[in-house]
C-alpha cells in the first residue's frame, strides 16, 4: 500500500496544518510549471494531499494503513534480498519489452503491407493513365455529334456579351443618369411650371423610371436602391410613370430585339402604371418591393413600345 505520509515526508501522526505546509513546500519543488521533470512526482504528491487533507478520506486511509494485513505486506516488501516491485517499475519493464520485441515486429509487418499497397496503387494508377485518354477522346466525339453548330459569327458575339453581362457585379449608371433618352427622344422640360415629383426607391433593387405625357416622352432617370430622386419642371398634365428594376445595369446589353442598349443583368423586371397619375405642385411616390399598387408587370417589348 502506498504510504502517503512518506510521500509528503510526514509522520503518521501529522495534523492538517503540517499536511498543508508539506504540500506547499513540495509543490514549489515539483510543480510541472516549475519543474517539467517532476510531473509524475507531483501527481503522487497531489494524490497524497487530496487524501490526507480530507478528514473523511484520511480516516479511511489511516484504518487501511494501520490494518494488520497492510503492515504485514509492508514488512514483506522490506525483507532483505526481496525484489520490491512497484507499479511504475512493472510498467517500465513491460514497455521496454514491447519496444524491443513487439514494436519491431509491427514495423516489419507495416513495411510489408505498405509495399503491397504501393504496388497495388501503382497498378491502379497505370490503368488510369491508360484509360483516361480513351475516355477524353470518347467524350469529345460525343460532344461534337450532339452539340449544335454556330450559325454565324454574330450569334457567337451575342452569346459572349450575354455571358459577360451575367458576370457583371457593378452598375454602369449613377443617380440621375438617363439611359433611354436616345431611344425615346428629347426630354421635355416646362420652365413655366414649378411642379416637382420626388420618388423614393425602396424596392431592394435599382430602378430606371420613365415619365410620359400621354405618348410624349418626358423624362427618364436612374435611382439606386434606398435612394430618392427629385424631378422638377414637369408639365401640369397627368403623367404615366413606368419603371424597370433589377441589379447591375449594363449599358452595352442589347434589348427589345436589338433596337436599344442598356438593361439590368440580374432580376430584370418591367412595370407600367395602369393609368396616368395627376400630380399637384409637390408630390412624393415610394416604390416598394414586388408589384406596387397601380402598376402591372409587362415584358420588355411592351415596356419599350412607342
Amino acid at each position: 500500500m502506498v504510504n502517503y505520509y512518506d510521500i509528503l515526508g510526514l509522520p503518521t501522526t501529522a495534523g492538517i496544518t503540517e499536511i498543508k505546509a508539506a504540500f506547499r513546500h513540495l509543490a514549489k519543488l515539483y510543480h510541472p510549471d516549475i519543474n517539467p521533470q517532476g510531473k509524475e512526482q507531483f501527481s503522487k504528491i497531489l494524490k497524497a494531499y487530496e487524501t490526507l487533507s480530507d478528514s473523511r478520506l484520511k480516516l479511511v486511509y489511516d484504518q487501511k494503513l494501520n490494518s494488520p494485513y497492510s503492515q504485514r505486506a509492508e514488512k514483506e516488501k522490506t525483507k532483505p534480498g526481496a525484489k520490491n516491485w512497484r507499479f511504475d517499475e512493472r510498467e517500465l519493464k513491460r514497455r521496454q519489452y514491447y519496444n524491443e520485441h513487439i514494436k519491431q515486429y509491427e514495423k516489419k509487418t507495416t513495411k510489408q503491407s505498405s509495399a503491397v499497397e504501393q504496388k497495388a496503387n501503382y497498378n491502379e494508377f497505370k490503368y488510369i493513365l491508360f484509360a483516361t485518354p480513351l475516355a477524353v477522346i470518347l467524350f469529345l466525339g460525343i460532344m461534337s455529334v450532339t452539340s449544335p453548330r454556330k450559325s454565324n459569327h454574330n450569334t457567337s458575339s451575342d452569346q459572349k456579351v450575354e455571358n459577360t453581362a451575367f458576370l457583371k457585379t457593378t452598375s454602369d449608371l449613377k443617380l440621375g443618369d438617363a439611359p433611354y433618352t436616345d431611344y425615346f427622344g428629347t426630354e421635355l422640360y416646362d420652365t413655366s411650371q414649378k411642379q416637382t415629383l420626388r420618388i423614393k426607391n425602396l424596392t431592394g433593387l435599382d430602378v430606371v423610371v420613365c415619365l410620359f405625357k400621354e405618348t410624349v416622352f418626358v423624362r427618364n432617370f436612374f435611382i439606386a436602391n434606398n435612394y430618392s430622386a427629385e424631378v422638377s419642371q414637369l408639365p401640369p398634365e397627368a403623367l404615366t410613370l413606368n419603371y424597370s428594376s433589377g441589379l447591375y445595369f449594363d449599358s452595352s446589353r442589347k434589348l427589345n430585339k436589338g433596337t436599344l442598349s442598356g438593361s439590368f443583368t440580374r432580376n430584370s423586371r418591367f412595370y407600367k402604371s395602369n393609368r396616368p397619375i395627376a400630380f399637384s405642385s409637390i408630390n412624393e411616390l415610394t416604390l416598394l418591393p414586388g408589384v406596387n399598387q397601380g402598376f402591372s408587370p409587362v415584358n420588355e417589348f411592351e415596356f419599350f413600345r412607342k
